[in-house]
């Protein structure tokens, strides 16, 4: 049996300040009890009352030029739908009842709900259960998550609760886009989101039983360590990690934009309650805030600084680095699920819907084209253009978009995207990039798997040059040693740079198209100047390539301003 290791924070109570250690009442023993749930209700009373960040409104209303709609409705809108949780049954069961957001007393709060929804086909708003939802149905009739829900929210003292598989009409694809478009405006204005964060599915609901003493922290006498010696209390100090962090909720692709948009979001684990707003993050062993030293607690509240705007939207990578870990049921959706996020972040900087592209905004172009995924893996139904990172599953990560020192040796041209409702935000239909750059080719022999980051050779008119770094999307097979199957034995590879700096040129790995000029993007490349003899085959492989006759137009680039590899020509190419 492997050895379990569990790290732990020692506090010396005579010194400890808030946030102090609190020891959870024995008779405690579920996550939903009296204990826990009025726990809960002064974490809310606290972020309500006291805390700045949380309570200004996320929707900040903007010209309508930026795409945003005016004051009109702006503090009282409502989802089109919401769950009356208030209405009892003949015996005084607790039913829920579906209703029209737009008919609620403008001053009336909501709640919403993050879940995982799981393999089982539960209740679901569509034609043939509207009448019966309108009517009202028992709240024991629900899914165990879902009705647990609907228990907790009455016992916050909320009356109407917003749940995704019960406001939206799932047998109506315009309705259920129309809803998506909003999600920015349903998790940003609930009063609470509730996260079902230990569940695995809908089966298995909100509310744990737990063992408290295995909560409680150890008392333990302390000699001859090196710190002071004395009593101290002993605790597990990765209970954000366990418990939020490695959930099945947080590996939830939807749930990334639902947390971050939350106001705040009260998460019930496997055996604790914890809390998390912009301004402090909780348990029930430490209401008064998580300690600094406890590994994993962090809540970013700058995710849509509008600082980091003018760093070439690196915030903006961030976030999408940390959204391409969630796993989705439906591989289309991977845009969908983003787009809540996307137009708060418009709004946040003041940006126009129409910079936004396949999941980048224009002001991160062409830098924002270096992303790079280990590994990755490109879904079988088309979803994305080549070169968004949108496009393959796996985590993406950007080359530092606020790096100095780079001179830039691509020019975007046009940005032809088409998308399917929701503006720029919903699902892409087709997308390209028209790029003006250098380019040269060469052919890159399959004697082994290419695949992730590595090395490769390239066979060029006058020789081989070896990219020292380089980052393949997908797999790229080796031939068989049984035979080629119809697989050519070299492919015909073309590099595209993009940024030069000091030591080294960054760029894309292009593969032909059936178009004349266009081109599928295969991964990442890198050449480093500190191999002299490397770095002028790249240069002369540049300069030289003067035969190349795949693009859609040839520029003379003699007059033009010089790059350490510039070659008499440039190159209008299609992305796609």
């Amino acid at each position: 049996m492997a050895p379990v290791i569990v790290e732990l924070i020692l506090m010396n109570p005579r010194y400890a300040v808030e946030p102090g250690v609190r020891m959870i009442s024995t008779e405690s023993t579920s996550t939903a009890s009296e204990e826990s749930l009025k726990i809960a209700r002064a974490w809310l009373d606290e972020c309500s009352f006291n805390h700045m960040k949380c309570s200004v409104n996320t929707n900040v209303v903007m010209d309508s030029a930026f795409g945003v709609g005016g004051l009109a409705g702006e503090f009282t809108w409502k989802p089109t739908h919401l769950l009356d949780v208030s209405i009892k049954g003949p015996a005084g069961a607790q039913g829920v009842k579906l209703v029209d957001g737009m008919f609620l007393d403008p001053l009336s709060e909501y709640v919403t709900l993050s879940h995982v929804w799981g393999r089982q086909k539960g209740v679901r708003l569509h034609k043939g259960t509207l009448a019966a939802l309108r009517q009202g149905v028992a709240a024991s009739s629900l899914p165990k998550t879902l009705a647990d829900a609907a228990m907790v929210t009455l016992n916050l003292g909320f009356r109407y609760l917003w749940i995704d598989a019960l406001c939206i009409m799932h047998d109506s694809e315009k309705d259920t886009l129309k809803e998506i478009g909003m999600m920015d405006r349903i998790y940003s204005e609930a009063v609470l989101n509730i996260a079902a964060t230990g569940a695995k599915d809908d089966t298995v609901g909100l509310i744990a039983k737990r063992n408290v003493m295995a909560l409680q922290p150890c008392v333990v006498l302390v000699k001859g360590l090196g710190i002071e010696d004395g009593v101290y209390k002993c605790l597990r100090s990765t209970v954000w990690q366990d418990l939020i962090d490695s959930s099945p909720l947080v590996k939830r692709a939807w749930v990334f934009q639902e947390r971050a948009l939350a106001k705040r979001t009260l998460h019930f684990t496997r055996n604790e309650l914890l809390w998390e707003c912009q301004q402090m993050c909780c348990s029930e062993v430490f209401p008064k805030g998580l300690p600094a030293t406890m590994r994993g607690v962090v809540r970013d509240g700058d995710v849509f600084d509008k600082r980091v705007h003018h760093q070439r939207h690196g915030n903006w990578a961030s976030l999408v680095q940390q959204y391409s870990r969630g796993r989705l049921t439906y591989s289309g959706d991977k845009l969908l699920a983003l787009s809540g996020l996307a137009r708060q972040y418009m709004q946040k900087n003041r940006l126009r819907s129409s910079d936004y592209v396949c999941g980048m905004w224009k002001g991160m172009l062409p830098q924002g084209l270096l992303w790079r995924v280990d590994r990755g893996i490109r879904p079988k139904k088309w979803r994305a253009p080549s070169w968004a990172w949108t496009s393959i599953e796996g985590e993406v990560s950007f080359s530092d978009l606020r790096q100095v020192g780079q001179d830039i040796c691509l020019e975007m041209v046009e940005f032809p995207v088409t998308t399917k409702g929701d503006g720029p935000f919903g699902q892409v239909e087709s997308g390209r990039l028209k790029v003006r750059g250098f380019m040269a080719r060469g052919l890159l022999r399959r004697t082994h798997d290419y695949w992730g980051q590595g090395r490769c050779v390239i066979d060029c008119t006058n020789g081989q040059l070896e990219l020292e770094a380089v980052c393949f999307d997908e797999r790229l097979p080796k031939l068989s040693a049984m035979g080629n199957h119809g697989l050519a034995e070299q492919v015909e590879v073309y590099l595209l740079p993009i940024a030069d700096w000091i030591d080294r040129v960054e760029g894309l790995i292009l593969c032909s198209n059936l178009k004349k000029g266009e081109f599928r993007r295969l991964g990442l490349f890198q050449v480093h100047q500190h191999d002299g003899t490397n770095w002028d085959q790249f240069k002369d492989l540049i300069k030289e390539d003067v035969r190349m006759a795949n693009f859609e137009e040839r520029f003379d680039h003699t007059a033009g301003h010089g790059h350490r590899f510039a070659s008499d020509y440039t190159y209008l190419i299609n992305l796609v």
